[in-house]
């Protein structure tokens, strides 16, 4: 039996496609990460409260991440402050929350609650483009 055999040949196929499914399964997690943050978006974006100037809705971010080379993801963010000087992510926050002064009206922790279930999402995609 020498080293170019048949089962040689079979081995060779079978990492082959190893490779080309590890790079599908990295394709459908990144394509299901851009679908969630954009739908958090726009969750954040028609559930923020609206005050008299829009400053907290115009504040709104999507940025996606590239400090690390092996992550993938997205920041989904109130940026800015407004004019007394306030963070718009910390009265975002103030108003997802409440006070003892106002109740919190949760859009931050709704729009959150909608990752539920992300990976399995991922996994149909995944299995979507192997078929």
């Amino acid at each position: 039996m020498s080293w170019n055999d048949g089962v040689s040949k079979e081995l060779n196929d079978y990492f082959e496609s190893l490779g080309k499914k590890s790079e599908m399964a990295v394709e459908a997690l990144q394509e299901q990460i851009d679908i969630e943050a954009e739908e958090i978006r726009k969750e954040l974006e028609a559930t923020a409260p609206k005050g008299a100037t829009l400053g907290l809705l115009n504040s709104l971010t999507k940025v996606r991440l590239t400090a690390r080379k092996e992550w993938y993801g997205y920041s989904v963010t109130f940026e800015g402050k407004n004019r007394r000087g306030e963070p718009y992510q910390k009265l975002a926050n103030i108003l997802n929350y409440g006070t003892s002064h106002i109740q919190g009206t949760r859009f931050i922790s709704r729009a959150i609650r909608n990752l539920r279930g992300m990976d399995a999402r991922i996994a149909e995609r995944f299995s979507n483009k192997t078929k």
